[in-house]
């Protein structure tokens, strides 16, 4: 990495290609939301100077483009469908792990079990592979419901909440079509007080280095809207711990799996019911690649490929 230009391709739809495979095309409406996601991006992860390739740009010869050839070429994630647009534009995209790497480490499951050993007092997540085992998790009594989640979603997409019970038959069509691309995991529905986000970079040598907590503010969907860095005095001294453990903890499993780059991982506070006590959910996603928090979490002060020193002194030493 440098501090000259790159050239970048944001394909905030990695995680379809990551679902479908090799055969994976946007629809029209899909390509339209992230086109719309990717100017919130602009200013912000991209500096002035860099250069962001697009499909629609080189199929029409932009001539802007040009710049890109021969800068490093950075992915929103290393999928084979944006290191091709990189390499199409005449970049040089950066050393990413192999697809079946992204494919396990940003599935569901993954951050359920590396989730598994941090919860204490907090809700449990289970893995279902067949209808049979769903229906028998959504049959059981929950406050509040559950929320069913495909093995790949991002930014609201990929989950569905469930009452208690049999499910309808729209519901069951659902759950039928996502066990068909993977397991489903399944949680209680819970009341959301505050959302937190942190950010980390495992090199290829696999040392993790981790941002300070922030504070994530996301739509009824679970799209994101925006994210601030969280105050000192607004995160508990406990559950500043307990998320930097999250954090380290997901950055090493990252690490083992094979995978090395940017990382986030989303947590929360939440009541179970209304008039429970709030409790803490130190993991609920995993997101082994650039995020929309990263500039926050950063502070534009780190490019991804410079962070060093160790997860537990990153804190002090930006």
């Amino acid at each position: 990495m440098t501090d000259g230009p790159r050239a970048f391709v944001l394909n905030l739809d990695a995680e379809h290609e990551l679902e479908v495979g090799p055969r994976y095309t946007p629809t029209r409406h899909l390509a339209a939301l992230v086109a719309r996601q990717r100017e919130k991006l602009v200013g912000t992860l991209l500096r002035p100077g860099d250069v962001l390739v697009t499909e629609e740009a080189l199929d029409a010869g932009d001539a802007a483009l040009e710049r890109a050839r021969g800068l490093p070429g950075i992915a929103w994630s290393p999928t084979p469908r944006a290191l091709a647009l990189l390499r199409r534009a005449g970049a040089v995209p950066l050393a990413a792990p192999s697809v079946e790497v992204l494919q396990s480490v940003n599935a569901r499951p993954f951050a359920a079990e590396v989730r598994a050993p941090l919860i204490e007092g907090a809700f449990a997540k289970q893995v279902a592979a067949t209808e049979h085992e769903l229906l028998a998790l959504v049959a059981r009594p929950a406050p509040l419901g559950w929320l069913v989640r495909r093995t790949f979603g991002a930014a609201g997409r990929g989950r569905r909440r469930l009452f208690a019970g049999a499910p309808a038959a729209d519901e069951l069509a659902w759950i039928r079509a996502s066990l068909r691309a993977g397991p489903l995991v399944v949680e209680p529905f819970v009341d959301v007080t505050v959302e937190y986000t942190r950010s980390g970079f495992v090199t290829a040598g696999g040392t993790v280095s981790i941002s300070e907590p922030c504070h994530q503010a996301v739509a009824a969907s679970g799209a994101w809207l925006r994210t601030e860095r969280a105050e000192r005095d607004a995160v508990t001294r406990a559950d500043d711990a307990a998320l930097e453990q999250a954090a380290v903890a997901t950055g090493e499993a990252l690490a083992r799996a094979g995978y090395f780059g940017p990382f986030g991982i989303d947590a929360f506070r939440y009541r179970a019911e209304p008039g429970a006590p709030e409790r803490l959910n130190p993991l609920s996603e995993i997101n082994a690649r650039l995020t929309m928090d990263w500039p926050t979490a950063l502070a534009l002060r780190h490019e991804f490929g410079l962070l060093r020193g160790r997860a537990e002194d990153s804190r002090g030493n930006p």
